[in-house]
């Protein structure tokens, strides 16, 4: 009989983390003690200290298995009361699953096995240009466990914290350390997402390849990284040619204008600066809706092509998910719930010559088939139909090729792009939000953007318009967008808004070939007219005479 309820127990066990069967939950009880010990160089040392409680006389837990998802580990250790345990590590896939045999295996109703898994990691930590940001995935099914524990330590040379999400039941600064302690309540639902350094700054070199393929010349224009409040400073260092004339949207995007000459192509090349700043929230502390101003309701509540903000479902989902009881961010975090549990990631989506986008409703209809614009148009879609005010954004996102933070718009030429919304609550204004990185790596990205967020354009009154850099494109095999992280240590950065900037570039659109010899035709003419006037008056003369 013993045989038969080990052989049980290693199948329940195996899906701990993840279970598939009630069955562990009925015979045993979980405790675990985690520890997450992050060095200098990045490189995590991970504990897990794990207790398992028989909940029956009959039955013996002999084998463990902890499965790791996307993670490559070593230097792998098994302990427990009697010594060094046999690990057996097999790696299928993105799973890495440590199969783990007790030495001695307590029998008897309450009797405790208690063990150590250690491995290293060098997926925890990653430096991102100027900052740090220390992430550990969340874990399946946590609510099966009786306590589930976690700390974390990040050295203090890491830099300021500029957020930790969820918020730490304790704080405090030890040997070096930032020390973090989280308990199973704070993680049911979320891994743990921390960012560490002053900011993070960037310089930037955008090409926009522009064509006129008609008889005559006309006016186009580009949109220019923008300044965000709180988030994003932006600085032009040179724009080459100079727009003819530059305006701000009611979106607050910067487009300048060009005159194309007939039949040509004109390619403009923007160099600059930015810098990141991350931001959090706490969304207990948002405003109430009655507060959100008029104009802003009227312009970012309605439809558009790709927000079914009307129809019949979209309306049926946002009144379900509505709590007059809450505020704004509150419900906003409601809709990005729903909206990150009901779309899946299309795992080929980046892959794709061209990803078409289908819109908020029709991601409904085919949850599996989305990438990043399904999630933001479903969100603002949803968001919408509550009343709240929202719109898209769409840049460049750094990920260092992490499968879980997918990038879906793929430009050709090795451009791709990301896309991700915002909303507005009265009391923190204009939040953006990731549910796609939500998505698929089950952290959180609705309390904290971090600093690899990086928006050329906002849409709010068109769900299509204006374009970002990248997107002008004559040549599908030329890379467009150059993104590195900046080096210099000197703050270049002014206080002028990105619209004053571009101001002070408009100097008169340089002249085409064509214009330059019409230019020096004319200006010939007129130096011959006037040496004709002041050194020949007698052949004006004898033209007016023979008149």
């Amino acid at each position: 009989m013993i045989k038969l309820k080990q052989a049980l127990l290693l199948l329940a066990l195996i899906v701990l983390i993840d279970p598939q069967s009630v069955h562990a939950e009925q015979e045993f009880q979980t405790e675990y003690i985690v520890s997450y010990k992050i060095v200098p160089n990045g490189e995590a040392l991970v504990t897990y200290d794990i207790t398992i409680i028989n909940r029956k006389a009959d039955v013996v837990a002999t084998k463990y298995t902890l499965s790791l998802k996307q993670m490559n580990i070593y230097g792998i250790i098994g302990t427990d009361n009697k010594g060094v345990m046999d690990v057996e590590v097999i790696n299928e896939e993105n799973i890495t699953s440590l199969n783990a045999t007790l030495n001695d295996p307590a029998i008897g109703e309450n009797k405790k096995n208690n063990f150590q898994i250690i491995f290293k990691t060098k997926n925890i930590a990653n430096k991102v240009g100027d900052v740090w940001n220390v992430n550990i995935p969340q874990i399946q099914n946590l609510e099966l466990t009786n306590k589930y524990d976690v700390t974390l330590e990040v050295p203090v040379n890491f830099g300021p914290t500029i957020f930790v999400s969820p918020s730490p039941l304790s704080i405090k600064t030890e040997n070096n350390n930032y020390v973090f302690f989280f308990n199973k309540n704070l993680l049911l639902d979320k891994g743990i997402t921390s960012s560490f350094g002053e900011y993070q700054t960037l310089n930037y070199r955008l090409r926009y390849q522009l064509k006129n393929d008609t008889v005559l010349s006309n006016i186009q224009e580009i949109a220019l990284p923008p300044g965000m409040k709180n988030r994003q400073m932006v600085q032009y260092n040179d724009i080459e040619p100079r727009p003819y004339k530059v305006r701000m949207d009611k979106d607050g995007n910067v487009l300048a204008q060009y005159k194309v000459p007939a039949k040509s192509v004109l390619e403009v090349l923007l160099t600059g600066s930015a810098r990141l700043i991350g931001e959090q929230i706490n969304p207990d502390f948002g405003g109430k809706k009655s507060d959100i101003p008029g104009d802003l309701i009227k312009k970012y509540t309605g439809d558009s092509k790709y927000w079914d903000v009307y129809s019949v479902d979209i309306q049926k989902i946002a009144k379900d998910l509505y709590d007059d009881k809450k505020n704004v961010s509150q419900n906003a975090q409601n809709a990005y719930d729903y909206v990150t549990k009901t779309l899946y990631y299309d795992l080929n989506a980046p892959s794709q010559e061209l990803v078409d986008r289908r819109g908020g409703l029709a991601a409904l209809k085919e949850p599996g088939k989305s990438a990043c614009m399904e999630y933001t148009d479903l969100f603002i879609s949803i968001v919408r139909a509550m009343g709240i005010p929202a719109r898209e954004l769409n840049g460049y996102a750094f990920n260092n090729t992490e499968a879980n933070l997918p990038l879906s718009i793929n430009l050709k030429g090795g451009d791709f792009l990301h896309a991700w919304p915002e909303y507005y609550d009265p009391e923190f204004g204009w939040i953006a939000v990731d549910p796609t990185w939500g998505s698929t790596s089950g952290m959180d990205y609705f309390t904290k953007l971090d600093t690899n967020h990086f928006a050329f354009v906002t849409k709010g009154l068109n769900s299509e318009y204006p374009l970002p850099a990248g997107a002008y494109r004559i040549d599908e095999n030329e890379k467009l967008v150059e993104i590195e992280f900046s080096q210099d240590e000197k703050d270049y950065f002014t206080d002028e808004t990105a619209y004053e900037q571009a101001k002070k570039f408009v100097t008169g659109q340089r002249p085409s070939v064509f214009q330059i010899i019409a230019i020096i035709v004319t200006a010939a003419l007129v130096l011959l007219f006037l040496y004709v006037v002041m050194l020949k008056p007698e052949l004006i003369r004898k033209v007016f005479v023979r008149k």
